[in-house]
């Protein structure tokens, strides 16, 4: 079984690297990743001892080089977890958000359609639902909840969702989305709540909160 992980270098995507090592040892693993701001190859330092994985540094919207990468290891399953995923980042720059969630996927969807993979998996987030009132603890989100995007990240992956199923629905590719809460765990990229809050807190620096658009420090008015 010969599988494709793009974004392996970031956090989750690291994470599912050394589970799918531990769970399925004779897997073939190749690992996509552009080494932005949210990749870390030292994260893969582990895997990179195993004889059954590759590491690749690309950008999964070079169509050029991720179909000659297709055409090298003829792929069965492709995991999507490539995106660029900072809210604040998207409200600032939208549209390198646009580029790799929607034409990124893309890319990877015409390469799994054109080589015939057996399974397409996109990593998505229930950031497309939106938010939830504070106050109705009652309410939770569900795959049935409508798509109500918050910032320009949460709707450049819905659009990568609805592209991916447009997928399956046009030309049967095999596919399969998730929409996972919030992550936390080793290789927690430094910029994200809890890993955040850690480290200002040990350097004794103002805990940013967030709401009503605005960044405060604990204590603050």
């Amino acid at each position: 079984m010969k599988v494709l992980i793009t974004g392996g270098a970031g956090f989750i995507g690291s994470n599912f690297i050394y589970y799918m090592q531990e769970k399925y040892p004779d897997y073939y693993i190749v690992c996509l990743d552009a080494l932005t701001y949210a990749g870390n190859f030292e994260t893969l330092e582990h895997a990179m001892k195993k004889s059954n994985f590759r590491f690749v540094k690309g950008n999964i919207a070079d169509r050029e080089s991720v179909f000659k990468l297709f055409e090298e290891e003829g792929f069965n399953i492709v995991i999507n977890f490539a995106a660029e995923s900072h809210v604040d980042r998207s409200i600032k720059d939208p549209e390198i958000f646009l580029k790799a969630n929607v034409l990124g996927t893309q890319v990877l969807l015409d390469a799994a359609k054109e080589y015939g993979v057996d399974r397409f998996h996109q990593v998505s987030t229930d950031e497309v639902y939106g938010e939830l009132p504070i106050d109705r603890p009652d309410l939770f989100f569900t795959e049935d909840t409508p798509l109500q995007c918050s910032s320009p990240y949460s709707a450049s992956k819905a659009s990568a969702d609805l592209l991916t199923f447009s997928y399956y629905k046009t030309y049967k590719l095999p596919i399969s989305i998730s929409r996972c809460s919030n992550n936390y765990g080793p290789y927690h990229f430094p910029e994200k709540l809890i890993p955040l809050m850690i480290t200002r807190a040990l350097y004794e620096q103002p805990l940013p909160v967030y709401g009503m658009g605005i960044m405060c420090g604990i204590g603050c008015m």
